[in-house]
């Protein structure tokens, strides 16, 4: 009689040390210097060399590029305990110069602030992001974009980012603070945000080590200054103004008065309200204003594409405008924004810090370790997405395709617990901003004219995008065949 024999369990092999992750030679000027010449050829170069994990500076602190999907998993879901927001760079090859202007402006908003302080503010927040608010403001988006276009001329040539930069900023300044996008409210508002953008180019000094360069009396630091302090003085201003009329308007800074934590009763004060505010207004204008230029430049590249994406229009609409309801069924409208978002996310790439030694895509690093996760590198890798380069939104209709990839191949709006608050408002906001444009617009682009990535807080078309508006005469003698055939 044989005796049954059980198998030696299969352990896992040891991490290897943080001193063999993989990474190119020289010390870290060098290495700063050609991140910031172009940081997204440079990282895309050094995750193609080394692989999911690459050292990029080793001293005075070590700063990792993460491009594995499963450690990214872990980073932003199952072990975020273990990472904190931001970086803990202060030397050579500091990431200062990216969030010291950010917080400056945003205080502790959502985007900036940490730990038990998050958790408190995104628990009170959360409601004012329920599908049902969100559905409220649909018709403002709609109307908003079509008065937007109302004064484009046939065969105009037109800066699509600054147009879509002033649609996108009026929408927020009506959905935020109940405000016309005449209003000196938005005068303010968009000083503050272009000083704002301004002081995150990726040449600024402060990448050199001089990371808190706000402090030093140089013009640019006094600009801003100057202008957050006057988007301070208006935004208390409306704080007072709302609660003196009882916060019962549907604007979000109203609701924001009238939020309360269900155990407690309390309710936030107005600093706290003011950081939110603000931050709301940056993550509703600035990347949503992104996301719809690299769209119609995409768009205007690729005829059947734009073909295919004005026949559903075509037929889900037929001669009205879009509404909530339809964002579900334009399937093909989500899937060309998701595969813009693809190829330039609005947020290129996210940071954290380690806050305890832990293993990250095999490696065993230290605690203060900075982690770079890089939207623009995995939404690139042709791993995931075959001919990564190409503008394909029927690769986002293929469920086979979806089925064999990774859940952060692809994570514009970040993910876990830090995943943006305003995700479902910004797609609603996306599709029915596309879909009442490109129901009555095509847009091409203008001859000779190069489109660049600039890579700041955000991912931002250098120069602008020139483009030529375009009428659909196809819908208009379309519309015209149905009302003599009536």
């Amino acid at each position: 009689m044989s005796s049954l024999v059980t198998p030696p369990r299969l352990s896992k092999p040891p991490p290897h040390s943080a001193d063999e992750v993989p990474g190119p030679p020289g010390g870290p000027f060098a290495a700063v210097l050609r991140m910031r010449r172009d940081p997204l050829a440079r990282f895309t170069e050094l995750h193609q060399r080394y692989g999911p994990l690459v050292r990029l500076v080793r001293r005075p602190v070590s700063l990792f590029l993460v491009s594995d999907p499963d450690a990214i998993a872990d980073i932003l879901v199952g072990g975020s305990r273990a990472y904190g927001k931001g970086a803990v760079m202060h030397g050579p090859g500091s990431w200062t110069h990216l969030v010291q202007p950010l917080r400056m402006l945003l205080g502790d908003g959502l985007l900036t602030s940490t730990g038990e302080s998050h958790l408190r503010q995104r628990r009170l927040m959360q409601p004012l992001f329920h599908k049902q608010r969100i559905a409220g403001y649909g018709e403002q988006f709609v109307a908003l974009a079509a008065a937007a276009t109302a004064g484009w001329q046939d065969g105009q040539l037109m800066d699509v980012h600054a147009e879509m930069t002033e649609l996108t900023l009026a929408i927020v300044a009506r959905t935020l603070f109940d405000v016309d996008i005449s209003d000196h409210v938005v005068d303010v508002v968009r000083a503050a945000l272009d000083e704002t953008m301004a002081g995150s180019a990726p040449q600024e000094a402060s990448g050199l080590g001089l990371g808190h360069v706000d402090r030093f009396p140089l013009p640019a630091a006094r600009r801003r200054r100057a202008t957050t302090a006057a988007l301070d003085e208006t935004v208390y201003e409306l704080i007072a103004e709302r609660r003196a009329a009882g916060a019962s308007g549907n604007d979000l800074l109203s609701l924001l008065l009238a939020v309360q934590d269900a155990d407690t009763g309390e309710r936030m004060d107005d600093i706290h309200i003011r950081d939110e505010a603000v931050t709301l207004l940056l993550a509703g204008h600035e990347t949503t204003a992104n996301a719809l230029t690299w769209t119609f430049h995409l768009l205007g590249s690729a005829p059947e594409a734009a073909s295919r994406l004005r026949a559903e229009l075509d037929t889900v609409l037929g001669d009205r405008t879009p509404t909530v309801a339809d964002v579900p069924r334009l399937v093909y409208a989500n899937a060309v924004l998701r595969e813009s978002m693809r190829l330039y996310p609005p947020v290129w790439a996210m940071v954290r810090h380690l806050l305890e030694d832990r293993v990250v895509a095999g490696y065993l690093l230290p605690a203060e370790s900075t982690l770079v996760l890089g939207q623009w590198v995995m939404h690139r890798d042709e791993r995931w997405w075959p001919e990564p380069e190409r503008f394909d939104p029927g690769r986002w209709l293929d469920p086979a395709a979806a089925a064999g990839r990774p859940r952060f191949a692809y994570f514009p709006f970040g993910g876990g617990k830090r995943q943006c608050i305003g995700t479902s408002f910004a797609i609603t906001e996306g599709v029915l901003t596309l879909a009442t444009i490109a129901r009555e617009w095509s847009l091409t682009p203008a001859p000779e004219v190069r489109v660049r990535p600039e890579p700041s807080f955000t991912l931002r078309p250098r120069g602008g995008v020139p483009m030529i508006a375009h009428r659909r005469r196809d819908r208009r003698d379309s519309a015209r065949a149905g009302g003599s055939q009536g």
